[in-house]
């Protein structure tokens, strides 16, 4: 099962680098609707028709998510999941206001290293020498992937240092609470949170910033509807679930070098899709991500051993 759940997860950060490029083409069809031109809005309408089209989908879909809905730790550990998932992508999304993508790619790959640094507070067992030096090698090649970044420690680097730290709780807490509770059932109830609390975000943004974003108009446009039906078919609904079941057979460590991979993806296809153009950081970030990935395998099974 081990390697099974190695193999979907790999799917999965795969499946995340498209999110990047759906996520990419609806913010360029937004531009015409927004007002001032602030993201901020349409990426909060973006996250929450994403999570919400997945919390229909899921029940509707698989039985699993409809029968333990009754149960109090189905929902205390899907609000768990819920905070730490959707505060990364807010205190990301603010902190790209204000840096480079660049800037940005390196300290949300801090989340590797916090991950790690947790488990060794929590849990008082140190990893292998393989294990830390994969850690490591996944954070610079998920940092420099883009480029080396220039770092000026202002407000909007400290937000995405922040994002980096609540993303790795997000991988611990979906080790903790997959293990106590039915996956599925835990995949519908976080999904679900994170729509209601995105949801109450945008309408608090829409009230202090009225006629700032023309929302009814956005989602009739296809180039806007499409990315996100993708975005929340495959990114969310897919892609969360397999993490919520299939996480908890590996080492939360280990499975935050797996998913440091995800930029890897995300700048190759936007490569195809013209967004980006080709330098020598993404042969340097993608060759280190996939030695520090093999690596980090090879630590784990003596880790097992």
């Amino acid at each position: 099962m081990r390697n099974k759940a190695t193999g979907v997860l790999f799917i999965v950060t795969i499946i995340w680098g498209w999110t990047f490029v759906w996520l990419k083409q609806a913010l360029d069809a937004s531009k015409e609707y927004v007002m001032s031109g602030d993201s901020t809005g349409v990426s909060l309408l973006f996250v929450c028709v994403r999570f919400g089209i997945a919390a229909i989908l899921l029940p509707l879909f698989v039985k699993e998510a409809r029968v333990k809905l009754t149960d109090r730790p189905v929902w205390r550990g899907g609000l768990i999941l819920s905070l730490f998932m959707l505060g990364g992508f807010v205190f990301q999304m603010i902190g790209l206001d204000g840096i480079t993508p660049a800037v940005s790619a390196f300290l949300t790959s801090l989340y590797v290293i916090f991950t790690a640094l947790i488990m060794i507070g929590w849990k008082k067992k140190f990893p292998s020498v393989l294990i830390v030096l994969g850690v490591l090698l996944a954070t610079i090649g998920a940092g420099y992937i883009q480029g080396p970044p220039e770092l000026h420690f202002d407000s909007a680097e400290w937000l995405t240092v922040l994002c980096a730290l609540l993303f790795a709780g997000h991988i611990i807490a979906i080790d903790v609470v997959t293990k106590r509770v039915s996956p599925i059932a835990v995949s519908f109830t976080s999904i679900f949170l994170c729509a209601l609390i995105c949801f109450i975000m945008i309408c608090f943004y829409q009230f202090m910033n009225p006629g700032e974003l023309e929302i009814v108009e956005l989602v009739q446009d296809k180039r806007f509807l499409i990315p996100l039906v993708l975005s929340s078919f495959f990114g969310t609904f897919i892609a969360l679930t397999l993490v919520n079941y299939y996480q908890k057979y590996l080492d939360p460590v280990r499975a935050s070098v797996l998913y440091a991979l995800e930029p890897v993806w995300a700048t190759v296809l936007a490569l195809g899709y013209s967004m980006e153009s080709f330098t020598f950081w993404l042969v340097l970030g993608g060759s280190a991500l996939i030695i520090g990935n093999i690596i980090a395998e090879i630590g784990s099974y003596k880790t097992v051993k």
